[in-house]
C-alpha cells in the first residue's frame, strides 16, 4: 500500500478542432518571412510549438477534455493539466465506477486546484481544461519556438534541455510549470 499521491494514467483529448493561439500571419511576421512558399511548414510548426510548450509546462493551452486516474492517500493531490474549468470537474470511484458527488469531495484552489478529500486510492477525474485567454508570455514562447524551429529546420541541433523546446521558450515555461524543472 502506498502512502503517496501519484498519477496512474491520463488522456488528453482536444475539444473539437483546436484554434491555434498563434495565426499564420503572426508567426510569419515574428519569423520575418515575407513569402508564402513556407506557409504549410509554418502552419505545422505552429501546432508543434504549441504542443511542445504544453508538454514543457504541463498546461493545456487549447481546450481539452482531461481524464486522469490517480491515488490520493495523502490528501491534497494536485490536479494536473490546468487551468481547469471547475464547473466541469467530475470525480469517480474507479473501483465501483460510480460518480462521487460534489458534496463528498473538496477541491481547494481555482484554476490549479488540489483534491483535499476523499483520501482514497483508485480515483478517476474528468474535466475540461485550457486557457480562455492565453497569457502574453506563453504566446511569445510559442512564437520563439516557431522561430527557433523555422531557423534551424533540417539542422541537428543539440538543445540545452531535453524538453523539446528552445532555451528562450524554456525560460518562460519554467515560470508556468507547477513541478520543479530541476527534478
Amino acid at each position: 500500500m502506498s502512502f503517496y499521491n501519484y498519477l496512474i494514467d491520463f488522456t488528453l483529448t482536444n475539444v473539437g478542432t483546436p484554434t491555434e493561439p498563434v495565426t499564420l500571419a503572426e508567426a510569419k511576421n515574428y519569423c520575418r518571412v515575407t513569402t508564402s512558399a513556407d506557409d504549410a511548414l509554418i502552419t505545422d510548426l505552429i501546432t508543434e510549438a504549441r504542443e511542445a510548450i504544453e508538454k514543457a509546462t504541463g498546461l493545456c493551452i487549447v481546450q481539452k477534455t482531461v481524464k486522469i486516474w490517480f491515488n490520493n492517500p495523502a490528501s491534497n493531490f494536485s490536479i494536473p493539466y490546468g487551468p481547469i474549468d471547475p464547473t466541469t470537474f467530475k470525480l469517480y470511484d474507479n473501483v465501483n465506477n460510480t460518480e462521487i458527488l460534489a458534496i463528498n469531495y473538496r477541491l481547494v484552489g481555482g484554476q490549479y486546484p488540489s483534491l483535499n478529500f476523499p483520501i482514497w486510492n483508485q480515483l478517476r477525474a474528468e474535466y475540461t481544461s485550457g486557457f480562455i485567454t492565453l497569457p502574453k508570455e506563453l504566446k511569445i514562447a510559442i512564437l520563439d519556438q516557431i522561430d527557433f524551429d523555422y531557423e534551424n529546420r533540417g539542422a541537428d541541433i543539440e538543445r540545452y534541455d531535453q524538453s523539446g523546446v528552445c532555451q528562450k521558450a524554456w525560460r518562460t515555461c519554467q515560470r508556468y510549470t507547477r513541478t520543479s524543472p530541476i527534478l
